[in-house]
């Protein structure tokens, strides 16, 4: 065997020992496929780790850090994540339900077209946040950060933002059917081609905003800011708009 078939064969033998399932919780850590139900990793290291395709049912992990890890492809259904750090982690395609990320800072992290549901949010600091295509149930974002989040084309259909802060955040093409938004705010925020169907907006503000061609059939705007929001139809409403575009 020559030299560099030799480096070959142990490289890939390396790769394969990284991803045991048996290696404690630590930072890098591979766990690839492994399955980790009914777990307490509270406030476990788990920076940069490789969790992809992992069954995490059931597991505390609430107060880990996760920061940059990779949970793509996971089962993460009753998870308490409560006070994790998962700034930048990624976690695209998952499923998730009936979970917890209460107090849980998830900025510039990836949900796109993971399936959530029955799952809270509340107090999360999500700026900057992705949930492109994701398919979000009840929803439970009271009282979240969401500044420059990108909802784009997401389902949240009966979802709870009340008195969150997403300035700027964009909902073009979103599924918001009967959401909830009273008391947020939404300045700057595009909802553009939205379906906003009996969706409430009860004293929120919605100044700058842009709701041009959003489905707005039955939504209540009563006491919200409309100060320059861009109305369905192109229209600006003025200066001092409440409750109803003039």
């Amino acid at each position: 065997m020559n030299k560099s078939v030799f480096l070959l064969v142990w490289f890939c033998g390396l790769s394969t020992a990284n991803a045991a399932c048996d290696d404690p919780a630590a930072p890098d850590v591979n766990w690839t496929g492994c399955t980790k139900q009914n777990l307490d990793l509270s406030n476990a290291n788990l920076r940069g780790a490789i969790l992809r395709r992992v069954n995490f049912t059931n597991v505390n992990l609430s107060g880990a850090r996760l920061q940059t890890a990779d949970l793509s492809f996971s089962q993460l259904d009753q998870v308490d994540f409560s006070r994790a750090r998962l700034d930048s982690a990624r976690i695209n395609n998952a499923k998730i339900k009936q979970s917890k990320f209460t107090d849980t800072v998830l900025e510039e992290a990836r949900l796109s077209r993971s399936q959530i549901s029955d799952t809270d949010f509340s107090r999360g600091r999500l700026n900057k946040a992705n949930f492109y295509e994701a398919r979000i149930e009840n929803g439970v974002f009271r009282q979240s950060e969401c500044k420059l989040a990108d909802f784009s084309r997401s389902s949240l259909k009966r979802s709870d933002f009340t008195a969150a802060r997403c300035e700027a955040a964009v909902f073009n093409e979103a599924d918001l059917e009967s959401a909830d938004f009273s008391s947020a705010m939404m300045k700057s925020v595009k909802f553009e081609e939205a379906n906003l169907l009996d969706a409430r907006f009860t004293e929120s503000n919605l100044s700058e905003a842009s709701i041009r061609d959003a489905i707005i059939d039955g939504a209540q705007f009563d006491k919200a800011d409309l100060s320059s929001t861009t109305w369905v139809r192109y229209q600006r409403c003025r200066r001092g708009s409440v409750g109803v575009c003039n």
